[in-house]
Protein backbone atom coordinates (compact mmCIF):
# COMPACT_ATOMS: atom_id res chain seq x y z
CA UNK A 1 0.00 0.00 0.00
CA UNK A 2 2.63 2.40 1.08
CA UNK A 3 4.59 1.52 -1.79
CA UNK A 4 2.02 2.24 -4.45
CA UNK A 5 0.89 5.18 -2.54
CA UNK A 6 4.44 6.69 -3.58
CA UNK A 7 4.22 5.86 -7.21
CA UNK A 8 0.90 7.75 -6.85
CA UNK A 9 2.42 10.33 -5.44
CA UNK A 10 5.20 10.61 -7.81
CA UNK A 11 2.56 10.05 -10.89
CA UNK A 12 0.99 13.00 -9.67
CA UNK A 13 4.13 15.50 -9.42
CA UNK A 14 4.81 14.25 -12.60
CA UNK A 15 1.95 16.01 -14.20
CA UNK A 16 2.61 18.99 -12.89
CA UNK A 17 4.47 21.61 -15.42
CA UNK A 18 7.90 21.97 -14.27
CA UNK A 19 9.19 24.89 -12.11
CA UNK A 20 10.48 27.42 -14.43
CA UNK A 21 14.11 28.15 -14.34
CA UNK A 22 15.38 31.23 -12.12
CA UNK A 23 18.40 32.84 -9.71
CA UNK A 24 17.96 34.19 -6.98
CA UNK A 25 19.04 37.80 -7.21
CA UNK A 26 18.59 40.16 -3.50
CA UNK A 27 17.22 37.03 -2.40
CA UNK A 28 14.21 37.43 -4.89
CA UNK A 29 13.52 34.65 -7.85
CA UNK A 30 14.20 36.12 -10.99
CA UNK A 31 12.86 34.06 -14.00
CA UNK A 32 15.84 32.84 -16.91
CA UNK A 33 14.13 31.26 -19.41
CA UNK A 34 12.03 33.71 -21.73
CA UNK A 35 14.13 37.13 -21.89
CA UNK A 36 12.36 40.39 -21.41
CA UNK A 37 11.40 42.05 -24.63
CA UNK A 38 10.87 46.14 -23.17
CA UNK A 39 13.62 46.93 -20.62
CA UNK A 40 13.73 49.87 -18.44
CA UNK A 41 17.36 50.86 -16.92
CA UNK A 42 17.93 52.56 -14.32
CA UNK A 43 21.08 54.55 -13.14
CA UNK A 44 24.15 54.56 -15.24
CA UNK A 45 26.06 51.34 -14.17
CA UNK A 46 22.52 49.73 -15.13
CA UNK A 47 22.18 51.46 -18.15
CA UNK A 48 25.74 50.43 -19.70
CA UNK A 49 25.47 46.72 -18.50
CA UNK A 50 22.27 46.34 -20.52
CA UNK A 51 24.43 47.29 -23.72
CA UNK A 52 27.42 45.28 -22.83
CA UNK A 53 25.55 42.01 -23.00
CA UNK A 54 23.72 43.11 -26.44
CA UNK A 55 20.14 43.85 -24.79
CA UNK A 56 20.43 47.45 -25.71
CA UNK A 57 18.15 47.10 -28.38
CA UNK A 58 15.21 46.17 -25.78
CA UNK A 59 15.52 49.47 -23.52
CA UNK A 60 12.44 51.49 -23.73
CA UNK A 61 13.27 54.03 -20.74
CA UNK A 62 16.20 54.48 -18.90
CA UNK A 63 17.03 57.31 -16.26
CA UNK A 64 20.16 58.54 -14.56
CA UNK A 65 23.55 58.70 -16.34
CA UNK A 66 26.42 59.66 -14.27
CA UNK A 67 28.84 60.50 -16.84
CA UNK A 68 28.90 60.48 -20.92
CA UNK A 69 28.17 56.95 -21.45
CA UNK A 70 30.95 54.92 -22.62
CA UNK A 71 31.50 55.32 -26.97
CA UNK A 72 30.47 52.07 -28.09
CA UNK A 73 27.31 52.10 -26.06
CA UNK A 74 26.54 56.06 -27.00
CA UNK A 75 25.82 55.46 -31.03
CA UNK A 76 22.79 52.84 -29.74
CA UNK A 77 21.60 54.63 -26.46
CA UNK A 78 18.31 55.52 -28.42
CA UNK A 79 15.56 54.99 -25.85
CA UNK A 80 12.22 56.44 -26.14
CA UNK A 81 12.10 57.93 -23.22
CA UNK A 82 15.14 59.51 -21.19
CA UNK A 83 14.28 62.21 -18.59
CA UNK A 84 16.12 65.08 -16.85
CA UNK A 85 15.27 64.24 -13.61
CA UNK A 86 14.05 60.92 -12.13
CA UNK A 87 10.76 59.31 -13.26
CA UNK A 88 8.03 58.91 -11.38
CA UNK A 89 6.67 55.70 -11.25
CA UNK A 90 3.44 56.20 -13.55
CA UNK A 91 5.77 57.64 -15.68
CA UNK A 92 7.73 54.34 -16.10
CA UNK A 93 4.57 52.44 -16.04
CA UNK A 94 3.44 54.39 -19.44
CA UNK A 95 6.57 52.84 -21.44
CA UNK A 96 5.24 49.42 -20.58
CA UNK A 97 8.39 47.69 -19.65
CA UNK A 98 8.40 43.73 -18.59
CA UNK A 99 11.39 45.02 -16.50
CA UNK A 100 13.50 47.04 -14.51
CA UNK A 101 17.10 46.66 -14.09
CA UNK A 102 18.47 49.09 -11.29
CA UNK A 103 22.14 49.89 -10.03
CA UNK A 104 21.10 51.54 -7.17
CA UNK A 105 18.23 50.39 -4.47
CA UNK A 106 16.30 53.74 -5.00
CA UNK A 107 14.46 52.58 -7.64
CA UNK A 108 12.91 50.04 -5.83
CA UNK A 109 11.00 51.86 -2.86
CA UNK A 110 7.45 52.44 -1.91
CA UNK A 111 8.64 56.23 -3.13
CA UNK A 112 10.20 54.92 -6.18
CA UNK A 113 9.07 52.50 -8.79
CA UNK A 114 7.50 50.55 -6.85
CA UNK A 115 9.15 47.67 -4.48
CA UNK A 116 10.18 44.14 -6.26
CA UNK A 117 7.27 42.47 -4.79
CA UNK A 118 4.46 45.03 -5.74
CA UNK A 119 6.43 44.99 -9.76
CA UNK A 120 6.20 41.25 -9.52
CA UNK A 121 2.46 41.31 -8.82
CA UNK A 122 1.84 43.35 -12.10
CA UNK A 123 3.89 41.22 -14.33
CA UNK A 124 7.11 43.44 -14.33
CA UNK A 125 10.41 41.82 -13.35
CA UNK A 126 13.22 43.06 -11.67
CA UNK A 127 17.31 42.74 -11.17
CA UNK A 128 19.51 44.96 -8.59
CA UNK A 129 23.06 45.20 -8.59
CA UNK A 130 23.83 43.19 -5.23
CA UNK A 131 26.39 45.40 -3.80
CA UNK A 132 23.02 47.38 -3.20
CA UNK A 133 20.81 44.99 -1.98
CA UNK A 134 18.56 45.86 1.10
CA UNK A 135 17.79 43.80 3.68
CA UNK A 136 14.65 43.72 2.95
CA UNK A 137 12.39 44.51 -0.07
CA UNK A 138 11.41 47.90 -0.20
CA UNK A 139 14.44 49.36 2.09
CA UNK A 140 16.49 52.15 0.97
CA UNK A 141 20.27 52.48 0.62
CA UNK A 142 20.40 53.50 4.20
CA UNK A 143 19.79 50.06 5.36
CA UNK A 144 21.37 47.81 2.82
CA UNK A 145 22.38 44.00 4.00
CA UNK A 146 25.71 42.38 4.20
CA UNK A 147 26.63 42.48 1.08
CA UNK A 148 30.06 41.61 -0.54
CA UNK A 149 31.93 44.43 -2.84
CA UNK A 150 34.37 42.47 -4.42
CA UNK A 151 34.89 42.42 -7.88
CA UNK A 152 33.66 38.86 -8.15
CA UNK A 153 30.54 40.14 -7.13
CA UNK A 154 30.14 42.53 -10.03
CA UNK A 155 31.18 39.44 -12.42
CA UNK A 156 28.19 37.20 -10.43
CA UNK A 157 25.68 40.29 -11.24
CA UNK A 158 27.04 40.64 -14.87
CA UNK A 159 26.71 37.06 -15.05
CA UNK A 160 22.98 36.28 -13.86
CA UNK A 161 21.61 39.50 -16.01
CA UNK A 162 23.42 37.60 -18.54
CA UNK A 163 21.18 34.45 -18.29
CA UNK A 164 17.97 36.42 -17.14
CA UNK A 165 18.21 38.74 -20.73
CA UNK A 166 19.22 35.83 -22.72
CA UNK A 167 22.63 36.60 -23.20
CA UNK A 168 24.51 34.16 -21.57
CA UNK A 169 27.59 33.56 -23.75
CA UNK A 170 28.31 37.47 -24.01
CA UNK A 171 28.14 37.68 -20.20
CA UNK A 172 30.92 35.02 -20.03
CA UNK A 173 32.70 37.16 -22.52
CA UNK A 174 33.17 40.51 -20.80
CA UNK A 175 33.78 38.59 -16.90
CA UNK A 176 36.21 36.81 -18.83
CA UNK A 177 37.76 40.37 -20.65
CA UNK A 178 37.29 41.96 -17.01
CA UNK A 179 39.61 39.59 -15.55
CA UNK A 180 42.16 38.94 -17.76
CA UNK A 181 42.25 43.69 -17.56
CA UNK A 182 42.57 42.99 -13.83
CA UNK A 183 44.97 40.16 -13.75
CA UNK A 184 47.59 41.88 -16.44
CA UNK A 185 47.17 44.86 -14.60
CA UNK A 186 48.39 43.17 -11.19
CA UNK A 187 51.06 41.01 -12.88
CA UNK A 188 52.67 44.38 -13.06
CA UNK A 189 52.31 45.74 -9.92
CA UNK A 190 54.83 43.16 -7.71
CA UNK A 191 56.36 44.32 -4.93
CA UNK A 192 54.85 48.30 -5.56
CA UNK A 193 54.89 50.38 -2.18
CA UNK A 194 51.25 51.22 -1.82
CA UNK A 195 50.27 54.55 -1.53
CA UNK A 196 47.51 55.48 1.04
CA UNK A 197 44.60 56.30 -1.57
CA UNK A 198 41.84 58.81 -0.11
CA UNK A 199 38.71 58.47 -2.65
CA UNK A 200 35.99 61.57 -2.35
CA UNK A 201 33.78 64.11 -2.97
CA UNK A 202 33.00 67.69 -2.07
CA UNK A 203 29.71 68.70 -3.89
CA UNK A 204 28.99 72.21 -3.68
CA UNK A 205 32.62 73.08 -1.70
CA UNK A 206 31.07 71.89 1.35
CA UNK A 207 31.39 68.86 3.48
CA UNK A 208 33.71 65.74 2.69
CA UNK A 209 32.22 62.72 1.92
CA UNK A 210 34.38 59.86 0.92
CA UNK A 211 33.80 56.03 -0.62
CA UNK A 212 34.75 53.71 2.39
CA UNK A 213 34.78 50.02 3.11
CA UNK A 214 31.59 48.77 1.87
CA UNK A 215 31.81 49.88 -1.11
CA UNK A 216 33.63 48.71 -4.57
CA UNK A 217 35.77 51.71 -4.47
CA UNK A 218 37.69 50.40 -1.90
CA UNK A 219 38.36 47.13 -4.27
CA UNK A 220 39.48 48.93 -7.29
CA UNK A 221 42.07 51.01 -5.39
CA UNK A 222 43.61 47.42 -4.04
CA UNK A 223 43.53 46.18 -7.22
CA UNK A 224 45.05 49.00 -8.07
CA UNK A 225 48.40 48.52 -6.00
CA UNK A 226 46.99 51.04 -3.29
CA UNK A 227 45.98 51.19 0.28
CA UNK A 228 42.58 52.60 1.37
CA UNK A 229 42.77 55.58 3.75
CA UNK A 230 39.55 55.21 5.03
CA UNK A 231 39.78 51.73 5.82
CA UNK A 232 37.38 52.09 8.76
CA UNK A 233 34.82 54.37 7.42
CA UNK A 234 31.75 51.93 5.90
CA UNK A 235 29.65 52.87 3.10
CA UNK A 236 29.88 55.36 0.18
CA UNK A 237 29.63 58.96 0.24
CA UNK A 238 30.38 59.15 4.25
CA UNK A 239 30.55 62.81 5.34
CA UNK A 240 34.22 63.38 6.76
CA UNK A 241 35.64 66.27 8.58
CA UNK A 242 38.61 68.15 6.70
CA UNK A 243 40.29 67.11 10.11
CA UNK A 244 40.14 63.16 9.58
CA UNK A 245 41.26 63.91 6.19
CA UNK A 246 44.11 65.16 7.37
CA UNK A 247 44.59 62.70 10.17
CA UNK A 248 44.50 60.07 7.21
CA UNK A 249 47.74 61.62 5.29
CA UNK A 250 46.59 60.41 2.00
CA UNK A 251 49.53 60.48 -0.52
CA UNK A 252 47.07 60.56 -3.19
CA UNK A 253 43.23 61.82 -3.69
CA UNK A 254 41.32 60.71 -6.51
CA UNK A 255 37.84 62.44 -7.44
CA UNK A 256 34.87 60.95 -8.99
CA UNK A 257 32.95 63.34 -11.32
CA UNK A 258 29.58 63.49 -11.26
CA UNK A 259 26.68 63.47 -12.50
CA UNK A 260 24.68 64.26 -15.43
CA UNK A 261 24.96 62.45 -19.40
CA UNK A 262 27.77 65.48 -20.16
CA UNK A 263 29.56 65.04 -16.95
CA UNK A 264 33.30 63.89 -18.18
CA UNK A 265 36.68 63.55 -15.72
CA UNK A 266 36.82 67.30 -15.83
CA UNK A 267 33.82 67.83 -14.00
CA UNK A 268 35.67 66.91 -11.02
CA UNK A 269 37.96 70.03 -11.59
CA UNK A 270 36.43 72.75 -8.92
CA UNK A 271 36.67 70.33 -6.32
CA UNK A 272 40.28 69.44 -7.29
CA UNK A 273 41.08 73.40 -7.12
CA UNK A 274 38.83 73.32 -3.94
CA UNK A 275 41.25 71.10 -1.83
CA UNK A 276 44.54 72.40 -3.52
CA UNK A 277 43.64 75.93 -2.26
CA UNK A 278 42.05 75.01 1.11
CA UNK A 279 45.39 76.27 3.00
CA UNK A 280 43.82 73.55 5.83
CA UNK A 281 45.11 70.58 3.69
CA UNK A 282 48.65 72.55 2.27
CA UNK A 283 50.59 69.45 4.25
CA UNK A 284 48.21 66.71 2.99
CA UNK A 285 50.98 64.66 1.14
CA UNK A 286 48.14 64.06 -1.79
CA UNK A 287 48.37 68.04 -1.63
CA UNK A 288 51.74 68.74 -1.03
CA UNK A 289 52.68 66.33 -4.12
CA UNK A 290 50.19 67.62 -6.49
CA UNK A 291 48.62 63.59 -6.51
CA UNK A 292 44.79 64.76 -6.80
CA UNK A 293 43.03 62.99 -9.45
CA UNK A 294 39.77 63.13 -11.53
CA UNK A 295 38.71 59.91 -12.60
CA UNK A 296 34.14 59.66 -13.64
CA UNK A 297 31.86 58.35 -10.73
CA UNK A 298 30.74 55.54 -13.55
CA UNK A 299 33.90 53.98 -12.89
CA UNK A 300 33.97 53.02 -8.88
CA UNK A 301 30.32 52.21 -9.40
CA UNK A 302 29.50 48.17 -9.77
CA UNK A 303 29.43 47.44 -13.35
CA UNK A 304 31.07 46.94 -17.02
CA UNK A 305 34.00 49.83 -16.13
CA UNK A 306 35.20 48.63 -12.64
CA UNK A 307 38.46 46.14 -14.02
CA UNK A 308 39.19 49.21 -16.93
CA UNK A 309 38.84 51.37 -13.44
CA UNK A 310 41.59 49.25 -11.82
CA UNK A 311 44.18 49.12 -14.67
CA UNK A 312 43.60 53.66 -15.27
CA UNK A 313 44.02 53.91 -11.32
CA UNK A 314 47.26 51.53 -11.10
CA UNK A 315 48.86 53.76 -14.26
CA UNK A 316 48.12 56.92 -11.72
CA UNK A 317 49.49 54.95 -8.63
CA UNK A 318 52.36 53.59 -10.16
CA UNK A 319 52.88 55.12 -13.73
CA UNK A 320 56.63 54.19 -13.80
CA UNK A 321 54.88 50.12 -14.05
CA UNK A 322 53.14 51.24 -17.12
Amino acid sequence: MGLLAGCGGASEASDKPPTEASITNCGIAVPTGTPPARIFAAFHNAIEAVYALGAGDKVVGAAYLDNPLLPEYAARFTPAYYPEEYPSREEVLRLDPDFVVSGFTGAFTPEGLGTRAELNKIGMGSYLFSQYCPSADGKDQKDLAANDVSLDSVYGDLTGLGQVLGKTAEAQELVAKMKKTVADTGSKLTGVTRPRVAMLNRPGGGELRVFGTGDVATTIIEKAGGTQAFDDVPGRLTRVGTEELIRREPDVIVVPACCGADVGPSGAQDVIDGLKKDPALANVPAVRAGRIYAVTFAEVTPGVRNADAVANLAKLLHPEKF
